[in-house]
């Protein structure tokens, strides 16, 4: 049995050509959504995706990007007549959701179920047992281990190079890690690829995509994946908008 994995949004907060905010769909018994910038719902229905089939969402974190469409996606379940949406999410999760409630009282009747995790924590949904671990970011994110049909999909979100979730992503089948930034930048909070490549040197993860790319890095794409792959031995690759991966 496989997996299929589409990336829906490659992106960021800026926008940029061809690239929507991050959002990944993995489809296993059921499809399960992956964060929810803005552009997703649009992107689930390019990819023929009707929001009926879809009642589950996992959350790396609430910065805008990430979550910019969660709402709309709640709102248009509501008005199609479906059950509530359900959302796993960092800690803070269910206060953020209560707070845009307060700034738009007319989806009072909308309902939104929120399950709160944080990292060593583990869960299953549609079919995936989830595990959960720490990211390196600027607010309360997190990483996710995705475990279904003998396969395993590591989701990075948001973070710097980081020990633990190089470990996380240890034997997988797929690593889907954020490089927002070519070299040479010097950032916190994300990833660059000669930090991300140091990271992976004693991983072994069978694919490596590369997401959350800010415009900086258009057109560098060759670049950063040799930086990323340099002593690593990994297949690295930088993902686009609507590329469908099966593992």
């Amino acid at each position: 049995m496989s997996l299929k994995v589409t990336l829906l949004g490659t992106g960021v907060g800026i926008p940029q050509p061809g690239r929507s905010q991050p959002a990944i769909l993995i489809e296993n018994e059921m499809p399960l959504l992956f964060d929810c910038g803005a552009g997703t719902l649009l992107r689930l229905e390019q990819a023929g995706l009707g929001i009926e089939a879809l009642d589950t969402a996992v959350l790396t974190h609430l910065h805008l990007d990430h979550v910019s469409d969660v709402l709309a996606l709640a709102n248009a379940r509501y008005l199609s007549q479906l059950p509530d949406l359900e959302i796993y999410g960092p800690q803070g999760t269910a206060h953020w959701l209560e707070t845009m409630h307060s700034a738009f009282p007319y989806l009072e009747k909308m309902r939104v179920d929120v399950h709160e995790v944080q990292p060593m924590d583990s869960f299953s949904v549609k079919g995936n047992d989830i595990f959960v671990e720490e990211a390196r970011h600027s607010v309360t994110a997190l990483a996710y281990r995705i475990e279904a049909q003998d396969k395993v999909v590591v989701y990075s979100g948001d973070t710097e190079p980081s020990a633990r979730i190089a470990a996380l992503a240890d034997g997988s089948d797929l690593l889907i890690h954020e490089c927002s930034f070519p070299e040479p930048f010097e950032v916190t909070n994300h990833s660059t690829p000669r930090r991300l490549g140091n990271m992976l040197r004693n991983t072994t993860a069978k694919r490596v995509v590369l997401t959350h790319l800010y415009p900086q890095a258009q057109g560098l794409e060759e670049e950063i994946i040799e930086g990323v792959s340099d002593g690593t031995g990994l297949p690295v690759e930088v993902g686009h908008d609507f590329q469908i991966i099966v593992v």
